[in-house]
């Protein structure tokens, strides 16, 4: 497998990005049950992606990941909507 360049990564999240987002904003739209079933669907989707992509001893370093990345935008989506406060995340190395 070969390792993508900085531009071929950013398309590809720009895509991901894009597609998530439609879907947010039709759910968003729709009304509270229908976002809170668009977060908790798009969740369950990546998770059972994991097994699929690699063997049981990355499952864990896997989900940190995710953990890191989900907080990661919380925190940011924070600072865009100029919400104050801060994410505090306990990790273990």
């Amino acid at each position: 497998m070969s390792q993508m360049t900085a531009d071929e990564l950013n398309l590809q999240t720009e895509q991901i990005m894009d597609v998530l987002k439609e879907q947010w904003e039709k759910a968003a739209g729709a009304g509270e049950e229908q976002l809170l079933h668009f977060f908790t669907a798009a969740a369950y989707t990546l998770g059972s992606f994991v097994p699929f992509s690699m063997g049981p001893e990355g499952f864990g370093p896997m989900t940190m990941k995710l953990f890191d990345s989900l907080t990661n935008g919380i925190q940011l989506g924070m600072q865009a909507a100029g919400v104050e406060g801060t994410m505090i995340k306990i990790v273990k190395e």
